[in-house]
């Protein structure tokens, strides 16, 4: 299958469907403000609805770093209510130096009620997808 790709100022999504699963891996450059990640973000969550995704694998390809505890309050108002909070979500970060950060952003997201757990490579983010529990 030949993945769907969106580019837009600062990022370049690349995304797969494979019932039930949305692939999306991510790329840009060191813009990780507010307005840019929103912005792709949003496309996701347009994406997950209009396929019925149940699971969602988002690889991070990013040279930017993990926002601001502040920007992560308001990305996390920006896509509320948006589809997120029907599918399971695996997040997979590239850059190892981001995992602390990445990991404060998966607890403000459970807080939130989402399914989701961060990780560090593709092949334990598929594993949890198919048999983890929260």
């Amino acid at each position: 299958m030949t993945p769907e790709v969106v580019s837009g100022q600062g990022y370049r999504l690349e995304m797969a469907f494979q019932p039930p699963l949305l692939s999306v891996r991510i790329f840009g450059d060191a813009d990780s403000s507010l307005p840019v990640t929103r912005e792709y973000w949003l496309l996701i969550c347009q994406r997950v609805r209009s396929l019925g995704a149940r699971q969602l694998l988002l690889l991070d390809a990013k040279e930017s770093d993990v926002m601001s505890p502040e920007d992560l309050e308001r990305f996390f108002v920006a896509i509320a209510g948006q589809g997120l909070e029907q599918a399971r979500i695996a997040y997979v970060e590239g850059r190892v130096d981001q995992m602390s950060r990445i990991q404060e952003a998966e607890l403000m997201a459970l807080e939130r009620g989402y399914h989701v757990r961060m990780f560090s490579n593709e092949s334990d983010a598929r594993l949890w997808l198919r048999y983890g529990t929260n």
